[in-house]
């Protein structure tokens, strides 16, 4: 079904949006998945740092960065990102649909 805009402009075809919003989503996820994996590796390490009363070495962007790059080198930072991004590529076109749609439902009104 083709949207309209709100000056009864012809806009894309919800299809159209779909497929466009796609690759965005992806490009949007694997931009930051390196970030995302440091932090993952951050929020892994136990709380309890009584043992020598410092930080472990991993509770530091530069230390859990370190950790990720010596296991495996540039790919480390992206292992998993095939599954994450293909769940975001599906979040944001259906999304975007959603949010297009509803702006049209709304304009109508």
């Amino acid at each position: 079904q083709r949207l309209e805009l709100a000056h009864g402009e012809q806009a894309l075809h919800s299809g159209h949006v779909l497929a466009l919003s796609a690759p965005v989503g992806a490009l949007a996820w694997l931009s930051c998945y390196g970030f995302d994996t440091v932090k993952s590796v951050q929020q892994s390490q136990p709380l309890d740092r009584s043992a020598a009363n410092k930080a472990p070495p991993l509770s530091t962007v530069a230390g859990a960065t370190r950790h990720v790059w010596e296991r495996g080198g540039v790919a480390g930072f992206y292992r998993g990102a095939l599954a994450s991004t293909s769940r975001a590529v599906l979040v944001t076109a259906s999304r975007l649909v959603a949010y297009e749609r509803t702006k049209a439902l709304l304009s109508e009104a």
